[in-house]
């Protein structure tokens, strides 16, 4: 990318108000999550794996107060290289963690507090049933 380019966009980063994904992403409280109140194996497992890296799991603790972040946002927080977060972004949406919602040229992210809830409530419940062996 020439210099030029780069100068250009930098400046239309600076022009999108900071505050653009609270005013138009919905509410991050008001993400429905899906199906009902208890969650099969397979969506604890899912899950799971979403949270199965120390960067994903930093990402959904810099989300955790409930406000919406540009990708941008979460980048700078991060110390992550872009593309590490792009991707790390990528899985935790697949694992219906976080909801995304386009706003103009940014996209931002929002956490499901309510599939975090479940998941922590389907893990409770483990430690409180036995579990068999070989299964």
């Amino acid at each position: 990318m020439d210099l030029q380019r780069l100068m250009n966009r930098s400046s239309q980063a600076s022009r999108f108000p900071a505050d653009a994904c609270e005013r138009s992403a919905e509410r991050c409280s008001d993400v429905e999550p899906f199906g009902d109140a208890r969650l099969s194996t397979e969506r604890v497992a899912q899950i799971a794996r979403g949270l199965a890296h120390p960067a994903r799991v930093a990402i959904v603790e810099q989300l955790s107060d409930g406000r919406p972040r540009r990708a941008g946002d979460i980048v700078r927080e991060s110390g992550l290289a872009p593309s590490t977060v792009s991707e790390h972004l990528r899985v935790l949406r697949e694992a219906d963690i976080l909801a995304s919602r386009r706003d103009g040229p940014r996209v931002c992210y929002c956490l499901r507090q309510p599939v975090l809830a479940r998941f922590a409530a389907a893990l409770a419940a483990l430690v409180d049933e036995p579990l068999s062996v070989g299964t």
